[in-house]
This record gives C-alpha cells, structure tokens and sequence, in this order.
C-alpha cells in the first residue's frame, strides 16, 4: 500500500513513516499543504494522511480539494479533539480522525478499519473515474482533469485516452486502437489514428504540461511516462 503522509511536525512524520514501513506500508511524506497536493497530483496513492494545520494550505482546505476529485481513504492527524472539530472534519471528506497523542498502533488499526470499508465497495462497479500520474479520466461527463483545470473529449478522444489510461505504458498498433475507437465503420487509416492522437497529446500538454503520448516507431503508440 502507498501511502502520503502530510505533516509539518517532522519528527512526528518520520517516526510514522518509520512505523509504517515496517509494516510493509510504502511512504511519501510532504511537510506542507501545496508540497502534499503537488505530490497527490503526480502519483497514485491508496492512503492519505492529512495534518490538520500544515503551513501554506491547511489539512480542512487540502482534503476538500483532494475530496473533490478523488475517493482515496483520507484520515485526518490532528490536535484538535472536540466533536465539533471531528465532524467538521469528517464533513471536508476525511474517512477517520485519530487525535495526537495516540499510540501507533490505534494509527493501524485505523489505517486497516478505513482499507477494509474501502474494499468492501462493489468491486465490479465500474468506476467512474480513471487515475494516472495527475490525469483522471472523468467517464460520465467526458472531461479529462489535471488539478484545478479540465477540459472537455469528443467521443473518440474520450475512446482513445481511455484505452491507454487503463493499461498505462503498453503499446498499441494504429490497426488496433483505429478497431476500438472507429470500429472498422471505415476504412481503416493510419492518418486518422495520428491526427486524432496529435489533437488529443496537445490538449494534454495544454492541461497538464506534460506529453504522456509517445510513438513507437514501427509499432505504435504508448502512453506514459517518458523511457
């Protein structure tokens, strides 16, 4: 399990990395709210761990943002104990609370409690949203978001990047992706196949910065991160 641990309180932050880790727990950690939402933004995470008050952009107001575009487990890690502060909380889109001081032990327990809740969803619900590296393929409203920005797909854009985000990194032949995004209604063109990628890698670019299409010469194209 990856695991983002936000907390500005860096011994308290190395030693739960440390315990973690010797859990079997993969950790990250980030010492403010903007370093945390950054490294959110490019990597996928199962679990994270939000400090309440962290410099530059606070625990409440990061897992809001975070809540707005992902449904990964959140548990706050905070001084602040009264209920109104734990609904409030809970309230933001945090899936427990866990008080400091606490033992590390109460931390997994709470870490296995909010894994197992988030494992018992239905599993053969198709999800509506696709994740990679910053990118989240929103599948019922068509748009492809990057943070704060989005932008809107065509259908055979949406057909094509979605193809890719579910098996990041494979390369495809321009024969195969033309079958699943034109379905042989046509005639079958590598032109077709190239535009169509080069609008859509250009739109990426605009929205994110960053390229993810590659081409493959005399294969096809992969997307991912740069080899």
């Amino acid at each position: 399990m990856h695991v983002l641990l936000i907390e500005d309180e860096k011994i308290l932050a190395k030693n739960i990395a440390f315990f973690l880790e010797r859990e079997g727990y993969l950790v990250d950690i980030e010492y403010d709210g903007e370093a945390g939402w950054n490294s959110f933004q490019k990597k996928s995470y199962d679990l994270i761990l939000i400090d309440w008050t962290l410099p530059k952009k606070d625990g409440l107001q990061l897992c809001k943002q975070i809540r707005a575009v992902s449904n990964v487990p959140i548990i706050m890690i905070t001084a602040k104990g009264e209920i109104i502060d734990k609904i409030l909380g809970l309230e933001f889109g945090a899936d427990d609370y866990i008080v400091k001081p606490f033992d590390q032990r109460e931390l997994l327990a709470r870490i296995h409690a909010v894994s197992r809740r988030n494992q018992f969803k239905d599993e053969n619900k198709l999800s509506s949203q696709i994740y990679y590296e910053g990118l989240i393929l929103d599948r019922e409203k068509l748009l492809l978001l990057f943070g704060e920005r989005m932008i809107h797909l065509t259908a055979n854009e949406y057909k094509l990047i979605e193809i890719f985000l579910q098996r990041p990194n494979n390369v495809y032949s321009r024969e195969f992706i033309y079958e699943k995004v034109w379905g042989g209604s046509l005639e079958f063109s590598e032109r077709t196949v190239d535009v169509t990628i080069s609008r859509l890698r250009k739109k990426i670019l605009n929205l994110s910065g960053m390229k993810y299409f590659y081409a493959v010469r005399g294969m096809g194209y992969r997307f991912g991160e740069t080899v």
